[in-house]
């Protein structure tokens, strides 16, 4: 039962706010883009339809949001950015484990600008991303990652900004 299928389950399992912990979807492993999360919101329970922002944090702009939404397609979500971005179109799976609710997978097809599949491992923000990692690294099957993809993730580290220099420096 890794693969969740059920649109009100969907639904249920996906509300709220994930970290993207590790990822093999080209945008989140540019190195300026730090701590991306993504919330997703309810926009329609029948047919089922979600509302994706995501939000990063840019050392050299702040922090940024690009919007997407996903709706299900029987089998899979289609999903699309807006905005700018709108070329950018996919469709996608959501697997997960027994083990916990609070990571998941989300394998995304071949799209016209990707043009090979990716897959994204979300957790829970509350979740330390060593754990994450040692969940997904037990439990392949589930989160349907076989061992070419599970080697390829990079695994996002969480970025602290710094804090600007003092000019009360006593020094």
């Amino acid at each position: 039962m890794p693969r969740v299928a059920d649109p009100a389950e969907l639904a249920r399992l996906l509300r709220g706010t994930w970290a993207i912990r590790a990822t093999t979807f080209p945008y989140w492993t540019h190195v300026e883009r730090k701590n991306p999360r993504v919330t997703f919101e309810l926009v329609q329970s029948s047919p089922l339809q979600l509302r994706e922002v995501y939000e990063y944090h840019r050392p050299d702009k702040g922090d940024r949001e690009v919007i997407a939404e996903a709706a299900w397609a029987g089998r899979h979500f289609s999903w699309r950015m807006l905005g700018r971005s709108r070329l950018l179109s996919s469709a996608f799976v959501v697997s997960d484990t027994p083990a916990t609710p609070d990571i998941i997978a989300i394998h995304y097809g071949k799209s016209a600008l990707l043009r090979q599949s990716a897959v994204s491992i979300l957790a829970r923000q509350h979740l330390d991303p060593d754990a994450v990692r040692r969940s997904v690294s037990i439990d392949t099957h589930s989160f349907e990652l076989s061992a070419e993809e599970f080697w390829r993730l990079q695994w996002l580290a969480p970025y602290t900004p710094s804090e600007p220099a003092s000019s009360d420096s006593l020094a």
